[in-house]
């Protein structure tokens, strides 16, 4: 209430007075704040120079993918490990590359490459992927029992029918018929099954399978429970 009564003269001491005690620190939270200011938006600007960069090489190595090239493909991958280790595009690098290795036959590396981002990918999504393509792979050279191995990972609802569908597919491989026909019918009763499948496909897989689920059962060696008679004592 004091300063209502302060003539202007002794107003602008006042000012003055506390300007000369406490200039200094706002002047220095001002630099502070342009210099944080500042650093954010050249933070800002070096990371979207790296993700413009990674998204260069990653065309590059693409269209060396395309192009059958697989020592400069390789040498890109090389690169975009080295520089941008923890960039999404090195997991999509390493999916592409094992496409490029299976059409030239070098089933080893493709292996490799898929194993790779499905143990350490970047994210959920793109581990799964790999871990589909690795099984598909994995079991076309009869390494069944790796390939499902590959799958037995707890997945999302998304993935889940897709992973039912391909170890269906592998135990069909290995000739176990019912596992198969159990794993095909999860596969279509999945959650995202309509989202995720080509529903027509799978089912013309399970309808090939024929006969009933004890048929199955004893194709693959269970023996099927004994019949009951009417006073639900089992036959002898």
């Amino acid at each position: 209430m004091e300063d209502d009564f302060l003539t202007d003269d002794q107003q602008a001491d006042h000012v003055k007075s506390w300007l000369r005690q406490n200039g200094p620190f706002l002047i220095a939270g001002v630099v502070l704040g342009l210099g944080g200011l500042f650093g954010w938006n050249q933070w800002q600007h070096y990371q979207m120079q790296r993700a413009e960069a990674a998204s260069a090489l990653y065309d590059q190595l693409l269209q060396s993918v395309n192009r059958q090239q697989v020592d400069t493909a390789s040498q890109q991958l090389q690169q975009l490990e080295t520089d941008f280790s923890s960039s999404a595009y090195v997991d999509q690098a390493r999916l592409s590359m094992a496409g490029l290795y299976v059409s030239r036959s070098n089933q080893d590396e493709a292996i490799a490459q898929l194993q790779r981002v499905a143990d350490k990918g970047n994210s959920d999504e793109l581990r799964n992927i790999a871990r589909l393509r690795l099984a598909r792979l994995l079991s076309a050279n009869d390494r069944h029992d790796e390939a499902l191995k590959a799958l037995d990972v707890p997945g999302s609802a998304a993935f889940a029918p897709l992973f039912h569908d391909v170890r269906g597919d592998v135990y069909h491989a290995m000739g176990k018929q019912a596992e198969a026909r159990s794993e095909y019918e999860q596969a279509l009763n999945g959650e995202m099954a309509a989202a995720v499948l080509d529903l027509g496909y799978v089912t013309a897989k399970l309808d090939q399978l024929g006969g009933t689920a004890a048929d199955l059962t004893a194709a693959a060696g269970v023996p099927a429970a004994a019949p009951a008679l009417a006073d639900g004592q089992p036959a002898k």
